[in-house]
């Protein structure tokens, strides 16, 4: 009987450890998918963009992608690449 409680007591609190970080999953799949929507518009819009400002957004996309444990790192990253590709796109109409 003891060793029962143990076994229940053992897989109850594996349960308790697990659900917050099944959580956080959740939230980086989200801003994975954020991720993968901004690589395809730079691929797509490459002409709308100078190759300065794509190639340092793929860098941040790049570091979005491995901060797959810290979804508030993630969306830094995110944000960064945005602001390449607003100055990019800033630049190239200057220059046309």
């Amino acid at each position: 009987m003891n060793k029962m409680i143990w076994i229940i007591f053992i897989v109850a609190m594996s349960l308790w450890c697990i659900s917050p970080s099944m959580a956080d999953v959740g939230v980086t799949d989200a801003c994975q998918d954020d991720v993968k929507e901004l690589m395809d518009k730079i691929n797509d819009n490459r002409d709308d963009y100078t190759a300065e400002s794509r190639r340092k957004a793929k860098k941040h996309l790049l570091d979005a992608k491995t901060n797959r444990l810290n979804p508030a790192k993630c969306r830094k990253n995110i944000l960064e690449a945005r602001e390449e590709l607003r100055k990019g796109k800033r630049d190239k109409k200057k220059k046309d």
